[in-house]
């Protein structure tokens, strides 16, 4: 049985922020509690980002002056996927049971308008292969059968959702079985609605796909490496000019490349977050989804760099 540190600690289950990724845990069917699970995601990643600083600095020695940026690089990528995950499969699961809920609602139109009543209805769709929805489903028929009435087991479906279409298409079914409008009609006009909204964001996704293949290279690859070109051609500059400089000079270049360096790495850092929030908008209508670009582009972003370095380091015989 899974722990309950949120349930138990009242400081913790004040918490909105926990509440909402203990909603994602559960729907993504992990059996761990949402502090537990972010605890494990910092010590998991704690423990790569110094496997790899000490690799990277004892072992891989021509990166050895990278070891702490790579340390952190793994660090930040990994807690950002592990934490990250249950919001992913939460966020597939809304897809599936929105992707299937047109043929759902279709079914279920069919179903009264052959005279069957709304338990029945709702019987035909959990048992037909519907993904995540049959599933949700049964609830609803196990609420009913446990002498919920309709309404309440209805609007079970939309809490354990968290999708507004989901909340949206309950609203609109509860209301016109209260106001004894025919539920079929309504039934069948909401299935095309929605079909044609998912129709729109295939649309949007397919049009949009050289847009943000653009900016994945540019982000990800293009600028990354011409930084890494600069961080090399300006360390040669500064260590050539250094030799015949004073020590006060020296001390002063060292300074300056070490702001230089620093500067563009922040800049990659802020760069491929903004080139996820984007391609996340564009793409997906979503902010939450930059979630799923970002560690990656991050990571391919600063290997980029970093290999561009190790290439123009080699190209001029210096080390960066």
């Amino acid at each position: 049985m899974a722990l309950r540190i949120i349930e138990n600690t009242p400081i913790l289950r004040k918490s909105a922020i926990l509440q909402k990724y203990s909603s994602y845990l559960k729907s993504s069917e992990f059996k761990v509690d949402a502090f537990l699970w972010i605890i494990i995601s910092v010590i998991f990643s704690i423990i790569i980002g110094l496997a790899v600083f000490v690799f990277t600095g004892i072992i891989f020695t021509p990166f050895a002056d990278k070891s702490i940026q790579l340390g952190a690089l793994f660090f930040l990528v990994l807690i950002d996927l592990m934490i990250g995950y249950p919001y992913l499969k939460a966020q597939q699961r809304i897809d599936e049971i929105e992707e299937a809920l047109p043929d759902a609602l279709r079914q279920m139109s069919d179903t009264l308008r052959a005279g069957g009543t709304y338990e029945y209805a709702l019987r035909e769709i959990a048992n037909a292969e519907y993904g995540p929805l049959k599933k949700e489903m049964n609830e609803v028929l196990r609420k009913l059968e446990e002498g919920e009435n309709f309404e309440n087991s209805m609007k079970s479906l939309a809490e354990n959702i968290d999708s507004r279409l989901v909340r949206r298409t309950v609203t609109i079914i509860i209301d016109s079985v209260y106001a004894g409008a025919g539920l079929a009609n309504v039934l069948e006009e909401i299935a095309e609605d929605v079909r044609e909204s998912h129709r729109i964001n295939k649309d949007r996704k397919a049009r949009t796909v050289m847009q943000v293949i653009f900016m994945f290279a540019a982000g990800g690859f293009i600028a990354p490496m011409i930084f890494g070109f600069v961080s090399t051609i300006s360390t040669l500059l500064i260590t050539a000019a250094s030799s015949v400089a004073s020590q006060a000079e020296q001390a002063s270049a060292k300074s300056a490349l070490g702001i230089i360096n620093t500067s563009i790495q922040a800049y990659i850092f802020i760069e491929t977050l903004a080139t996820a929030l984007m391609m996340a908008i564009m793409r997906d209508g979503n902010l939450g989804k930059s979630i799923i670009y970002f560690p990656v582009l991050l990571f391919i972003a600063y290997l980029a760099y970093i290999a561009a370095e190790f290439a123009a380091s080699t190209l001029v015989g210096t080390v960066g």
